[in-house]
């Protein structure tokens, strides 16, 4: 039985194990860490005195590679699906408006049947046709940075799935993801979102599965180097053992870019990152009825999205580096100031916990794609997996689990 050495028990490791395990391989993962789930896991937060998620993750019904993997390890049951319908808050025109993909078609978008948002009428919406064809090299600025629904749809839209400014961000990338969502229909453009959390959604059924199916987990298992013989692998280093590796077993290094550069110094590999931020509060129960759904995009202000869940709420800021040097009290209450103008109210701020995610994903440039799609230089016997390796999908979930699952393609 050939045997598959993982390292890294992130989502795209997770996804690396189970479908080898699928495939009969013989799998062992090894973590450095003591925690498995990577941006994806939950914890207990004492302060709060809840179980929150170390951040929040936009995963939409077209992304048949997360399903798949719920269905692997059983899992389906605990997906919540929200409907295309969300509201929006613009906090310097004190606008409110409600974008409902579940009512609306493209076409009557394009013939003006519908006004999704305020002060927009039929030219505004024409822009979207230009996501049809798109040279690799721009970015979404350059493509529709001009056009009306720019600020109200394409950037809060560019920044919640791309976590890069649209003066960055591959417009290629994101035209991939509006042709498996928008173009295709409402149906495709569902929210999951856990019922629970996401380490009761899909990392704790992936370490259950995995566990079932005998893989071998190590957790607090650095690794410090590889032994290359005639371009395969032959040993790998960690910090107490080191393992022998035969040309016909396979090695897949589910890392971040500058875990890779550290093993492999003469590859090329993207090395700028953008941060994201969540503000986690203690939700008040006289609050509940001022939110009618579970997400709202903020425009016009420091958040840009809210997450509302049952025992607190959730704000995300993306593209956040200027924040990386903020203490944890100054967001909360810039967050929370904005989250009062959209209730209407002025409160106090409840307890809150601030998580920092300084490296969240590469910047989704165009560049940075070039770069990961060019990437040589790597022993036979080795593959990568991770968000940041797919070259035509964002830095998400899907495409952390589509990569797990294309290193056992071949």
């Amino acid at each position: 039985m050939r045997n598959i050495y993982i390292v890294g028990a992130g989502l795209s490791g997770l996804s690396a194990s189970i479908h080898a395990i699928v495939k009969k391989f013989n799998v062992k993962l090894f973590e450095s860490s003591n925690l498995i789930g990577g941006r994806c896991r939950s914890f207990f937060e004492k302060k709060l005195g809840i179980e929150i998620d170390n951040g929040n993750h936009l995963v939409f019904s077209a992304n048949e590679n997360f399903y798949e993997l719920c269905k692997i390890v059983d899992s389906v049951n605990k997906i919540e699906t929200l409907p295309p319908n969300l509201d929006f808050f613009d906090l310097k025109k004190k606008l409110y408006w409600n974008l409902d993909l579940s009512r609306i078609d493209i076409l009557q978008m394009l013939r003006g049947d519908k006004n999704l948002i305020p002060q927009t009428s039929l030219f505004h919406y024409l822009s979207i046709l230009k996501f049809l064809y798109v040279n690799r090299k721009k970015t979404v600025a350059e493509l529709v940075g001009n056009s009306k629904i720019f600020q109200t749809f394409w950037d809060p839209l560019t920044l919640g799935v791309m976590n890069t400014s649209s003066d960055y961000a591959s417009a290629k990338v994101l035209s991939n993801v509006l042709k498996k969502t928008i173009f295709k229909g409402h149906k495709y453009c569902n929210i999951y979102q856990p019922k629970k959390n996401w380490n009761d959604t899909i990392i704790n059924p992936c370490v259950n599965f995995l566990e079932k199916k005998g893989c071998d987990i190590k957790l607090k298992k650095r690794l410090k180097k590889f032994d290359i013989l005639d371009n395969y692998v032959s040993t790998m280093h960690f910090d107490d053992i080191k393992i022998k590796i035969n040309k016909e077993d396979l090695v897949i290094m589910a890392v971040p870019p500058s875990n890779l550069k550290k093993l492999f110094p003469s590859i090329e590999v993207p090395t700028e990152y953008n941060s994201i931020v969540n503000v986690h509060f203690n939700m008040p129960e006289s609050l509940n009825e001022r939110f009618s759904k579970k997400i709202i995009g903020f425009i016009n202000t420091n958040s840009h999205w809210l997450f509302f869940k049952k025992d607190h709420m959730s704000v995300t800021i993306s593209n956040a580096n200027s924040y990386n040097n903020f203490d944890s009290e100054k967001i909360a209450n810039i967050i929370w100031k904005e989250i009062c103008s959209y209730m209407k109210i002025d409160i106090p701020v409840p307890e809150f916990q601030v998580v920092k995610e300084k490296k969240a994903t590469v910047v989704q440039s165009p560049s940075n794609f070039k770069i990961v799609k060019g990437l040589t230089g790597l022993p036979k016997n080795l593959k990568i997996s991770g968000d940041w390796t797919q070259s035509e999908l964002p830095c998400t979930i899907e495409g952390s689990i589509l990569s797990g699952k294309q290193c056992l393609l071949n």
